[in-house]
């Protein structure tokens, strides 16, 4: 493995505890609101469960082009320390709606993680190529890649936990304060760049998000590459976040299983995208293979489709003996082992997220590598843009699919439908690399 200087483990560490924040208070939230039946504004805690990654996400679609701006107008690690004290200051608002209870203000809390990230987003994957050489950016990638998942999956695991006695949360607050601490000690570390890397004041700030956007965006497909690749790790998030909001349903109304379950669902869901970046540089020596990505994503639709399946060999055996399903919600961990299929439905979770990681590092690094430093930020805040477009569709299908009753096992097999058409849609676009692959 190639070296990995101190600066670029500083920024690991600053990308590990934000992320592992986000995703602990998002993952308690949604658990709470799955296993307590919350309902909002006619919205049932199926329809809530979705909507919440929309809320989460909802910020980049809004204020990407202007985040991208600010990070290629000013010093980087500037920014990253003032975030990171912003970050500290939305986790005291999150215990004031833990010790009120209140699921709007919650939801509100989770509105201004996302804006958190919004941008901070930019600034990650900005800052690599400034503390790595062109021939290192897969391991770089690969490694905050990896940093990313572990913290989801740390994350999801924190938060289930700290869901499970929700009449006592002081182990949520306190951690919340505890992680957003942590990431402002290790932004303090980060190396400020160098002149060349910064734009020299250049990049004109505009606060319309109208205008802001749409530059952005044809500066994002001015360049048929970048655009590709933008639309590739986009459309990761449109299914990961998808499929991210249906695994505590699966647990809860297909095995019937209590939060431990569905925690155990997102960990190995989460756990392949910690693994599979590291296993591919190991692999590639740390080149680009561009036929990886339609070939990744081709494996993955086969995994959605099987989980459907199981799924659905669930739910007609559900149907056929009621008498002996445990109540919704009840099953441990010990009794999930013991049901049929559970064990194909792990394998089929790991094998997702696995090659998850194969199709998303690829893209990212070559997206560094294609993209002048002075452009990058501006660039990373596009594709967030489309990110967030791409997620905010997702949520608004699921919400509309659980609202009318739609099966787990339809909505996977939807999901598998339209992730195979769009291996198909790469397939074209990288024909050339593709077919070297197949005829080799």
């Amino acid at each position: 493995m190639k070296k990995i200087n101190s600066e670029l483990w500083a920024l690991f560490w600053t990308q590990f505890f934000g992320a592992l924040n986000d995703n602990v208070f998002k993952n308690a939230l949604i658990l709470m609101i799955t296993y307590q039946g919350v309902s909002l504004m006619g919205m049932n805690s199926s329809a809530l469960v979705a909507i919440s990654g929309g809320v989460f996400i909802l910020p980049f679609f809004f204020l990407s082009a202007t985040s991208g701006q600010l990070a290629d107008h000013f010093e980087k690690t500037s920014l990253v320390k003032i975030i990171k004290k912003i970050e500290i200051l939305i986790c005291f608002l999150a215990i004031f709606g833990l010790i009120i209870k209140s699921y709007p203000l919650l939801l509100f809390v989770l509105f201004l993680f996302g804006l958190h990230s919004t941008f901070f987003g930019p600034l990650k994957y900005s800052l690599i190529p400034s503390y790595a050489t062109k021939d290192n950016l897969v391991i770089s990638n690969a490694l905050i890649s990896s940093g990313t998942f572990t913290a989801i999956l740390l994350g999801t695991i924190i938060g289930g936990l700290a869901a499970t006695n929700q009449n006592n949360l002081w182990g949520l607050k306190f951690l919340l304060v505890l992680f957003a601490t942590l990431g402002l000690i290790a932004a303090n570390k980060l190396k400020p760049q160098s002149p060349e890397d910064i734009a020299e004041k250049t990049i004109a700030i505009d606060w319309n998000f109208v205008t802001s956007t749409r530059d952005i965006l044809n500066l994002i497909f001015k360049n048929s590459m970048v655009g590709i690749l933008t639309i590739g790790l986009s459309w990761f998030w449109f299914i990961g976040a998808g499929l991210l909001s249906l695994l505590p349903l699966v647990s809860k109304n297909s095995f019937s299983g209590n939060e431990h379950v569905a925690t155990l669902m997102l960990f190995l869901f989460t756990i392949g995208m910690g693994v599979g970046p590291f296993l591919l540089e190991k692999l590639t020596k740390g080149r680009v293979y561009r036929f990886l990505i339609p070939l990744s994503l081709m494996l993955m639709t086969f995994f959605i489709f099987d989980i459907s399946t199981v799924l659905s060999h669930k739910e007609k055996w559900m149907a056929l003996n009621p008498t002996l399903t445990p109540p919704s919600g009840s099953a441990h961990l010990s009794e999930f082992f013991q049901m049929k299929l559970s064990i194909r439905l792990i394998i089929d979770l790991f094998s997702l997220s696995f090659f998850g990681g194969f199709f998303t590092v690829p893209q990212s690094a070559e997206l560094q590598r294609i993209t002048s430093r002075i452009e990058l930020s501006r660039i990373i805040a596009g594709n967030n843009i489309i990110n967030a477009v791409a997620m905010v569709l997702v949520s608004i299908m699921l919400m509309i699919l659980h609202q009318r009753h739609f099966s787990l096992s339809v909505i996977f097999s939807l999901l598998g439908f339209l992730n195979g058409i769009m291996t198909i849609i790469l397939i074209f676009f990288y024909r050339n690399e593709f077919n070297k692959f197949w005829r080799f």
